[in-house]
């Protein structure tokens, strides 16, 4: 009996330190656990071309500004740079191709829904001609972050991404030809140089 009435008082006073523990801590902040939870959702913007190669884009590149689009790129000599009647910008050298289009937003969509729409459009349309290679993650581009994905169409490597502005996006897409690192370096270095007017 002795030993059953030192066990329930020994419980007693485990009980009571635990309580005394629990309301002496802060309390907890439930916003702690939103900000734990959306830093590790939301991935950092990859950054594109000169940030991440050692020399920095040469001051001699030239510049080409649009202003019905609203942006600005640079890019060295020897590249074509060609507005063609649909009104997209083609930015050119050998296998070096990039592309840059304005386009709107419909309805309340976002850059992100037009971009899994666009997915989900090719996949269907191509089948297993179609493979997305790196899923879509954000990127800065300038001082904008946009969103990126990377795809394999049919056997050729397409960089697209998407730049939210104003009046709804720029869609710019990569084809150059990923076996040469110093055109998919430069095409980079001209996709990252944009700035939005």
């Amino acid at each position: 009996m002795v030993k059953v009435v030192m066990l329930l008082i020994l419980l007693a006073v485990l009980t009571l330190g635990i309580i005394w523990i629990i309301e002496k801590s802060p309390p907890k902040n439930p916003a702690d656990d939103l900000l734990v939870s959306n830093s590790l959702a939301i991935p950092e913007p990859e950054t594109l071309g000169a940030s991440t190669t050692i020399a920095p884009r040469p001051s001699n590149w030239k510049q080409y500004s649009d202003r019905v689009m609203g942006f600005q790129i640079q890019y060295p000599d020897g590249i074509t740079v060609k507005k063609e009647n649909s009104g997209t910008l083609t930015v050119a050298k050998d296998r070096l191709i990039v592309s840059i289009s304005s386009e709107t937003l419909p309805g309340k969509d976002t850059v992100n829904t037009v971009a899994e729409q666009d997915i989900d459009q090719k996949m269907n349309k191509m089948g297993d001609k179609f493979e997305l290679l790196e899923t879509i993650s954000p990127v800065s581009i300038g001082s904008i972050t946009g969103i990126t994905y990377t795809a394999e169409e049919y056997s050729t490597e397409i960089t697209y991404f998407y730049v939210p502005k104003a009046t709804g996006y720029l869609f710019i897409t990569n084809l150059t030809d990923i076996s040469d690192d110093k055109l998919i370096s430069t095409s980079d270095d001209i996709i990252y140089s944009l700035e939005l007017l």
